[in-house]
């Protein structure tokens, strides 16, 4: 007789799905996906269909299970199994022998989140531990594909990234997706179940991105592709607009921000004698200036809107000022923060989760946006300096 166990996807989506994995003599024999009654209040946590092939995943014939050793030359891609006492034999010596010959900054551990990061025993951490004890050890001071979200949320909001309640989906009368693609990368549990309601609400959908997606496919009212690595450059005409035209919120700004005055000088030119105007935008970022400017205009006057800006685009050379600028953007139209006469739906950053609470509070002594603010991991060097200050939430 069999048993249904209660667990959680592992895949790094953002989410942790719930899975009903029914196993017969230590053997899953099939996952089921949950079946809990269903409603816009409490959604069910629905799986994806890449979630409800971890049977295959576990399975598969193909999966690494046991130590392999290289034979032959480095590239030539052959290997044999070796026994785990042989692996972990070569592996402590060699430790040692680094360690003795060149120090312990001689090892190198490089971890990543994903998979590994485990929420349930967070053995990304167990390595660090291990080597902490050993005598120390070279490791990366961030996640690599997750450093320009946070260097722009602590730069900019005065913290680590917050979170945004999903349900503001619903509200908004224009969702901008920007670099994100949640059909493959879901962005957490049911985000695109909340993206479909927003469909059907009548919600219009707008998406700026290199590539028509399966999400555009299925959600997009329009699509604006852009040139790879030149987003920045597009978000930054877009606020020249905003701010040429006065559509800016002035009133959330006084209350809310500092920095507007710098950055409004940076994109209007006074700081380096460039405007950023859609017409210089054009040839960066093969977008249209006529296109950025209508773009600018719909996102400041169709309150409340919510600009969802993907990881993908930070992923280049200085992608922190992509995030940076993206903030920047949802502050002087006032969509960064939920306010009783107009529920903004802010800036999507960071992965989005089902809340009650819409944006996490920012710090009381929030941290400037001046050159040279220091990171967690230490001073911001000069050749990543922002050429402006963008507007931080102060509370």
């Amino acid at each position: 007789m069999g048993e249904f166990i209660v667990t959680g996807c592992s895949f790094d989506c953002g989410g942790n799905c719930l899975l009903k994995v029914y196993v017969e003599e230590g053997r899953i024999t099939r996952i089921a996906p949950d079946d809990l009654p269903d409603s816009l209040a409490t959604p069910q946590l629905r799986p994806c269909a890449r979630g409800l092939a971890h049977l295959q995943r576990v399975y598969a014939p193909d999966r690494l299970r046991h130590p392999l050793k290289r034979v032959g030359e480095r590239g030539e891609g052959h290997f044999e199994r070796i026994s785990w006492d042989e692996a972990l034999d070569t592996v402590a010596r060699e430790l040692a022998r680094v360690k003795e010959t060149y120090g312990p900054q001689a090892i190198f551990n490089l971890c990543g989140g994903g998979d590994i990061d485990s929420r349930l025993h967070h053995t990304v951490a167990v390595p660090m531990r291990f080597f902490q004890f050993f005598g120390g050890y070279t490791g990366v001071s961030t996640i690599t594909s997750f450093q320009s979200v946070l260097y722009a949320c602590r730069h900019t909001f005065g913290m680590p990234v917050p979170d945004s309640d999903r349900e503001n989906l619903l509200k908004s009368r224009l969702i901008i997706m920007w670099g994100c693609n949640p059909a493959v990368s879901l962005k957490g549990t049911n985000t695109n179940w909340y993206l479909a309601q927003a469909k059907e609400k009548g919600v219009r959908f707008i998406f700026v991105d290199p590539i028509f997606t399966e999400s555009a496919a299925a959600l997009a009212d329009e699509w604006i592709p852009i040139r790879p690595g030149s987003d920045t450059a597009a978000l930054l005409a877009m606020a020249y607009v905003i701010i040429t035209e006065d559509l800016y919120d002035r009133d959330f700004l006084d209350k809310h921000t500092f920095g507007f005055d710098k950055f409004s000088d940076y994109c209007l030119g006074v700081e380096d004698g460039i405007a950023k105007t859609p017409a210089w935008a054009e040839p960066i970022t093969g977008v249209p200036a006529e296109t950025l400017a209508r773009l600018a205009r719909d996102y400041a006057t169709s309150k409340p809107a919510n600009l969802r800006a993907g990881w993908a685009p930070g992923r280049t050379a200085f992608g922190e000022q992509f995030h940076r600028a993206a903030i920047a953007l949802a502050a002087i139209t006032g969509n960064t923060a939920s306010r009783e006469e107009a529920p903004a739906c802010g800036c999507q950053i960071a992965l989005a989760r089902a809340s009650s609470t819409g944006w996490a509070p920012s710090p009381l002594a929030p941290t400037p946006c001046a050159n040279g603010s220091p990171t967690s991991h230490g001073p911001t060097p000069s050749s990543r300096e922002p050429p402006a200050a963008i507007p931080a939430t102060s509370r």
